[in-house]
């Protein structure tokens, strides 16, 4: 019975010592470069015990299973998922070896022989330096250096390889949306009350006349038409139809791109390859079709690089070369006045029957507008053409922690036009032609050197930068005679100072510098530019795993100058009316870039960003640039010139909200993002006499440098009203348009919204990008030339409206009760509602919303397994810029005056945009 207790005893005690004991995790732990290192602190994140690692890079740790362990500050992680009792550890540590037989020298002697190896390395007087390489299996040099010491290459094995892709693509262009015109009467107007058909020998302009279908052709010889002029419906005559002026079609363009890539490396023992020599080569050729008629350009490009290392030196050259030839450019805003005249062509009149009259001179509806195809009639084939060539070199080169970066281009562009308006042109009765060529010569190079200290969680990097631009732009035009050569040697010296801090879950940063900006058009240099960022990370906040928080912070000061290679000829549409827009034709340049003060900027911007596991992230940032002394054109004695004119804020934030990698099942993925944009640009301080200068636009209707308000804010013509806000009706029972001219519409939206959706099934891809934009006004000038000269469907659904009362009052303050009627044939034209007011009629009268919803892109992208090739084969299809709604009426608003770069907000015969259906294959080899 006694050693029945006794072994109970001892079989709990096992028991108990056995729940009671510690579990370890043992293994090699490698510093941030992948090596071992001795006292490296491997943390247990779950338990607070910390251990350090041998020289070996070998630690045991107390761990249970999940515990969590991290080292190098953070930067590595690993789950535990087998932890062991210490006594297992130490013991798979120590040797296990066998039993040997006992043996003796005395014994050996006597049955051996010594023996010896003269050719063995280990008995050698001779031997290798530290600088040999150490594994080989083939031996490429052996090199006497010194007495009995030798210095071994190993025999490297080297291979060529080639790879490309050829990818191809079509697309169907059709335009988007443009204004509506009506498609019942003709040109022509009232006499004695009557409606009448004025042809084109006529040179009416309206098209006030009678409805078409009370009308029919006589079939009588007449130049201007070939179905004869039109007369009133009588037996026998069948009523006409109206013709469609549509210069739209719907286009094919193709796009094709040929990429092949040889490289030559190495591998040595550890069979680690890398390259040593790299050669790539780019064809492409894109013919981009308009919707125009036999409108297009031909795009021809080259690229080619080569990439190679020699003692050290990562080298690249590089050589692009792009051609484009094109039937015309919009240069001279010749688009624009075609469109314009094919929207104001009476539908009783065809510009496709003839181009010429007997005479030689155009057929058009009147000899004070064009037939656009009359326009676009040339002897050339290509009236535009510009070619590219860039030549490139970068050296980098590693000294231990010192990095040396060197970087030269030289660029030279070359642009041509042939603008020509042939004989009996309106506006150019005798024709008008004008060659002008611009050659552009770029040079830039830019040193960079970077010096790194410190340790691995305190590490310091201090930097200096060294840019040098010289660019010269030499333009010419022969219709003047006038040459215009600009040049400019600049130089930018950058001094950065960088420091990272990182302790584990905590990481932060800071980086400060200084610039100068040197340059032989400014009129002052400036020494003093300095930047400041800084940044904070905490990781694994709240103590959940992978959930992240960024916050940064910079401040920079800038100083730039306006780009010399850039034309400012376009400006010369503010020295006209809007009707008088015909008589645009640019040829003036600016005269000099010299004696400008620099453009100065400060910038703030701070933000955050949130992340949890790498998929669900949330960034936030706000923006503050201060520009004082920018530069804007004026026209002063006849002249184009620049000055520093006015200070202006821009501000705003955005914010991205994406979520990544949601996986509904193992082969379906989706990546989800949403961006939010608002913005504004304030101007705060204009030189006395340029305030509400015209930035863009014509003489009576443009955007302006307004002190106080958002920049490029439109100004245009509006009606009186009292202080009430209620209209003033003029004596005749019309609203009265006031004298002068005032802020009417604000071109910023009050927001831009995006998203970008990502689903990928198997071989499949499907992505979604859209955008809402919110607010923004337009002023809508098409519509209201259209309203003028009766071509609008407007006009023609409110032609007839009779005994209509304007809501507001009269100049003694009394409520209007006049009632007018729309279009009265009694009346003279210029009475009626659409041309009492004139050309541009009330300019505020045609501002509209400029709120849209976009589908920018939608793709669909499939991938096939070709042999030995890996998804060799893609085929895509695809949709961009389709235009779901719009608040205005007539082209896209995201369209620009004349396709300026600030003429948004501007709508004269605005071109339409396009949306496109493409396809494209490509094979990767």
């Amino acid at each position: 019975m006694r050693k029945f207790y006794l072994l109970l005893f001892l079989l709990v005690f096992k028991i108990v010592s056995a729940q009671n004991s510690q579990f370890y995790y043992s293994g090699i732990f490698l510093n941030h470069k992948e090596k071992p290192q001795n006292f490296l602190k491997v943390l247990n994140k779950n338990s607070g015990v910390y251990e350090l690692t041998d020289e070996k890079g070998f630690a045991i740790i107390a761990a249970k299973t999940f515990d969590t362990l991290v080292w190098n500050n953070g930067k590595n992680k690993m789950v535990v998922y087998s932890p062991q009792e210490l006594k297992y550890i130490l013991e798979s540590k120590i040797a296990r070896k066998g039993v040997e037989n006992i043996r003796s020298k005395t014994y050996d002697s006597l049955v051996s022989k010594d023996s010896k190896d003269e050719f063995s390395i280990e008995n050698s007087p001779q031997k290798l330096t530290i600088k040999s390489d150490k594994n080989f299996n083939s031996i490429r040099k052996l090199k006497e250096i010194a007495q009995d010491t030798f210095k071994l290459k190993r025999q490297t094995k080297t291979y060529l390889n080639f790879n490309g892709s050829f990818t191809t693509s079509f697309d169907i262009k059709s335009r988007n949306s443009i204004p509506q015109t009506q498609t019942q009467y003709v040109q022509g107007r009232s006499e004695n009350g009557q409606l009448i058909w004025q042809g084109p020998k006529t040179n009416e302009l309206f098209s006030f006349g009678p409805d078409i279908s009370t009308l029919g052709f006589d079939h009588q010889a007449y130049e201007y038409d070939q179905n004869g002029r039109l007369i009133p419906l009588t037996n026998g005559i069948s009523p006409a139809k109206a013709y469609h002026n549509d210069l739209f079609k719907t286009t094919v363009g193709y796009n094709n791109q040929l990429r092949l890539s040889a490289f030559i490396g190495d591998n040595g023992y550890s069979y680690n390859y890398s390259d040593k020599f790299r050669l790539s080569l780019d064809l492409g050729q894109q013919k981009d079709q308009m919707y125009f008629i036999d409108q297009y350009n031909i795009i021809n490009s080259f690229k080619t690089k080569l990439s190679t290392k020699i003692l050290k030196y990562s080298l690249n050259f590089a050589f692009n070369y792009e051609e484009n030839k094109a039937t015309n450019s919009n240069r001279i805003g010749l688009f624009n006045r075609v469109y314009q005249n094919s929207l104001l062509t009476p539908i009783s009149f065809s510009n496709e029957q003839n181009l010429y009259l007997s005479n030689g001179l155009q057929r058009s509806y009147s000899q004070f507008a064009d037939n656009p195809q009359f326009l676009f009639d040339q002897e050339n084939k290509y009236n535009y053409r510009d070619n590219r060539r860039q030549f490139s070199f970068d050296l980098a080169r590693s000294w231990g922690d010192f990095r040396l970066n060197i970087s030269q281009s030289y660029e030279n562009d070359y642009f041509w036009n042939l603008d020509v308006y042939k004989p009996s042109t309106y506006g150019f009765a005798n024709g008008f032609f004008n060659e002008r060529a611009q050659n552009n010569k770029l040079y830039n190079s830019n040193i960079l050197g970077t010096y790194s200290f410190g340790r691995y969680d305190f590490r310091s990097e201090v930097g200096f930068n060294h840019i040098l631009n010289d660019r010269e732009s030499n333009i010419y035009n022969n219709s003047n005679n006038k040459n215009y050569l600009y040049q400019r040697t600049s130089q930018d010296y950058i001094f950065n100072y960088k420091l990272d801090y990182d302790d584990y879950d905590f990481k932060a940063g800071a980086n400060i510098g200084n610039a100068f900006y040197i340059s032989n058009t400014s009129k002052k240099n400036n020494y003093w530019l300095p930047k400041v960022g800084a940044y904070a990370t905490f990781e694994d906040i709240f103590n959940w795993n992978n959930l992240n928080f960024k916050m940064l912070g910079t401040y920079t000061q800038l100083s730039s100058e306006p780009e010399i290679t850039r034309s400012y000829a376009s400006y010369g549409t503010t020295l006209f009316n809007a009707q008088n827009a015909y008589q645009y034709f640019p040829i003036n340049e600016v005269e000099t870039f010299k004696n400008l003060s620099n453009i100065n900027s400060k910038e703030w911007k701070t933000g955050f960003v949130l992340s949890y596991r790498r998929k669900l992230n949330v960034e936030a940032e706000y923006f503050k640039r201060k520009t004082t002394n920018d530069i804007f054109p004026v026209f002063e004695n006849n002249q184009l010139k620049l000055k520093n004119i006015a200070d202006h804020t821009y501000s705003g934030y955005e914010v991205n909200f994406s979520y990544d990698n949601i996986y509904l099942d193992r082969d379906f993925r989706m990546n989800q993002k949403v961006s939010f944009f608002k913005y504004k640009d304030i101007v705060d301080r204009v030189n006395t006499g340029y305030n509400n200068l015209a930035l863009s636009g014509f003489s009576d209707i443009y955007k302006t440098l307004a002190e106080g308000q958002v920049l490029g804010v439109v100004m245009g013509s509006y009606f009186e009203r009292n202080a009430n806000g209620e209209l003033i009706i003029d004596e005749s029972g019309y609203p009265k348009k006031a004298d002068g001219m005032k802020i009417i519409a604000d071109p910023t939206p009050d927001f831009v919204l995006k998203f970008n959706h990502n689903i990928t099934y198997k071989m499949l891809s499907l992505d979604i990008n859209w955008e809402w934009k919110k607010g923004g006004q337009i002023w809508n000038g098409t519509q209201a030339v259209l309203d003028y000269y009766g071509r609008s469907q407007i006009f023609a659904d409110e032609r007839n409206i009779k005994n209509y009362v304007f809501q507001g009052v009269n100049s003694s303050g009394n409520t209007n009760q006049i009632p007018v009627d729309f279009y009265n044939p009694n009346q003279d034209v210029s009475e009626n509602r659409w041309t009492r007011y004139g050309y541009l009629g009330v300019a505020e009268n045609y501002v509209e919303k400029a709120d849209y919803i976009r589908i920018n892109n939608i793709s669909l992208t499939a991938k096939f397994d070709v042999g030995i090739f890996k998804r060799g084969l893609g085929i895509t299809f695809y949709v961009n810029n389709i235009l779901l709604w719009q608040a205005n009426k007539g082209a896209d608003p995201n369209q620009n005056f004349y396709d300026f770069d600030n003429g948004r907000g501007l709508d004269f015969f605005n071109l339409p945009s396009y949306k496109t259906f493409g396809c494209m294959v490509s094979f990767q080899f």
